[in-house]
């Protein structure tokens, strides 16, 4: 599982945030602004194209930014490791791909069965007359904090390829893609992805979003955590994101065992115990602090 979009405000300068994402390719170029914001610049990569947008000034107290499709994880890694504990997300999708014969058919009936036991609305779209247009599905309506999305990605690829090509070959003749993110050759009708879509209201959700894993955020709700349970099989702990308040050192530290807790352990099993860790972290914190005195 991935994330296939993620967008943050970030609690740093304008040019320090479009230098940092600027790392994610070769140059800078002006784009409208949106949202209020009176400048807008997208990060360009020679090979790929725009692979990260930020919107700056205007009402907005801090830069606005965000990346999607095939882009998203090194943005979330630049993000998460330039502002571990100083960016808000506003918007994350988490993406689950499947390659299976039938996949969107057996996935349906799940979905069907919890925006049934929720009460929730089940739109979907599809074109009985053009099976390569691809279906869709969608739980929960447009205006919710989530929103679960299952599609024939396979048949949409094949579409954006038909159209980059403009039509100079029949699209009947495309007979496999590729999944850029895991390398796999697919036959389209086979490819199927489960998308959630989280866009937090509150503070406390979106600094947990912040250091939370795409599985963690199928948990943010009891509907999508039924729902991952029921179709992905993934058992995961309930987070209650609008309860639970998490500040920006409740966040810092979140990051911080996320990154590292496996040498944290590592460090405990050295020492005997987190008692004589918490003491050696504080050694070096002090050694540290002498070295700037000096």
């Amino acid at each position: 599982m991935r994330f296939d979009w993620y967008q943050a405000s970030i609690e740093a300068k304008n040019e320090d945030v479009i230098r940092e994402l600027l790392k994610l390719g070769h140059e800078v170029a002006d784009v409208p602004p949106r949202h209020h914001y009176t400048a807008g610049y997208q990060v360009l990569h020679k090979a790929r194209g725009a692979v990260a947008t930020v919107w700056v000034g205007g009402r907005g107290v801090n830069p606005h930014a965000f990346a999607s499709s095939d882009d998203t994880d090194a943005f979330v890694d630049l993000v998460r490791s330039s502002w571990p504990d100083r960016h808000l997300v506003t918007r994350l999708d988490a993406a689950e791909d499947f390659n299976e014969a039938g996949s969107y058919d057996r996935l349906r009936p799940v979905a069907r069965r919890i925006a049934k036991r929720h009460r929730l609305k089940f739109p979907k779209y599809e074109d009985d007359l053009n099976p390569q247009a691809g279906r869709t599905q969608y739980v929960g309506g447009t205006s919710s904090d989530y929103r679960v999305r299952l599609y024939e990605k396979g048949w949409e690829q094949v579409a954006k390829i038909h159209a980059g090509l403009k039509g100079k070959i029949p699209i009947e003749s495309i007979e496999s893609i590729t999944n850029k993110s895991t390398g796999e050759t697919l036959r389209p009708e086979d490819w199927t992805r489960i998308e959630l879509q989280v866009r937090p209201r509150e503070e406390a959700g979106k600094r947990v979003a912040a250091v939370s894993s795409p599985e963690q955020v199928w948990g943010f709700s009891t509907w999508t955590h039924e729902l991952a349970l029921e179709a992905m099989a993934l058992d995961l702990e309930r987070i209650c994101i609008r309860t639970k308040r998490m500040g920006k050192d409740d966040a810092a530290l979140a990051w911080m065992c996320r990154q590292y807790g496996a040498m944290l352990l590592r460090l405990r099993d050295d020492l005997g115990d987190f008692s004589a860790v918490g003491k050696q972290i504080e050694y070096v914190i002090q050694e540290q602090a002498s070295y700037r005195d000096h």
